[in-house]
């Protein structure tokens, strides 16, 4: 009998010791093959390329957010927040920050603007519905959206992982956590970026991580009190203006 269970036991261990070895749903190691990067930078442009797409990416969600009044409006067809109404404010908004910009990193910025004019036209029917105050479209969406897009054809990865991420595709992975996790601790006052080289697969890679911190207008989904459900169904999270709410993170190819 003592034999029998000490044989049960010594199964259950080894079935568990092959669950944690091939974890379902995690991560597959390794990274992306290097013909995936499309778009790569040079490594002395590489913090300069990460710093303007991070600062293009904010400034066209703050464009967006100027909006959101429109957008939420039932009585309010047309919006006038086509893809080109949008490209043309946020080329005016970033026109200082591309003046010194390298011809690669022209050539990036294009296809920048191409995927977010892009994204703003697919959700046009979804924005201009009148009869309906809550579309389903944030800033948060169109980055989502945009990233995706822009990484099909440069490989460059625009994110934002949440602190308390609501889409999947916001789920960070490990350098992108403990990202959040500094922040946090830090407090406020901490706004400089976490930056580093790393290997995915065999192409070497620059990260770029700051802070996105939560603005007054995100206080109905992701403010007090904690626990309450928000227009969405999500749960509060307690948080207030100035609070970190996720990360701005940017990957770049290296070409030397």
């Amino acid at each position: 009998m003592m034999i029998g269970r000490v044989a049960a036991l010594a199964a259950l261990m080894l079935v568990t010791a092959q669950a944690n070895a091939e974890q379902v749903g995690a991560r597959a190691k390794g990274g992306f093959a290097e013909s995936f990067f499309m778009e790569k930078v040079p490594r002395a442009e590489a913090n300069a390329t990460a710093e303007k797409l991070a600062r293009a990416v904010m400034a066209a969600r703050m464009i967006i957010f100027a909006y959101a009044g429109k957008i939420v409006d039932p009585a309010l067809g047309d919006k006038g927040l086509s893809g080109a109404a949008l490209e043309s404010q946020w080329r005016s908004a970033v026109e200082a920050d591309l003046i010194d910009a390298s011809p690669n990193q022209k050539k990036i910025f294009e296809k920048l603007f191409w995927a977010g004019r892009q994204v703003m036209d697919n959700n046009q029917e979804r924005i201009n519905t009148k009869g309906v105050g809550w579309k389903n479209f944030l800033p948060a969406k169109w980055e989502r959206e945009m990233g995706q897009v822009f990484a099909a054809r440069t490989g460059i990865i625009i994110k934002q992982p949440g602190r308390a991420y609501r889409s999947p595709m916001n789920a960070p992975d490990d350098t992108e956590r403990a990202a959040l996790e500094h922040y946090v601790k830090a407090g406020h006052g901490e706004n400089k970026p976490l930056t580093s080289f790393a290997k995915w697969g065999k192409q070497e890679v620059y990260r770029h991580m700051e802070p996105i911190r939560l603005i007054p207008a995100c206080l109905g989904c992701h403010g007090k009190p904690k626990g309450e459900p928000d227009m969405l169904g999500f749960e509060k999270d307690g948080l207030e203006a100035g609070d970190l709410i996720g990360v701005m993170s940017v990957t770049v190819g290296v070409s030397d």
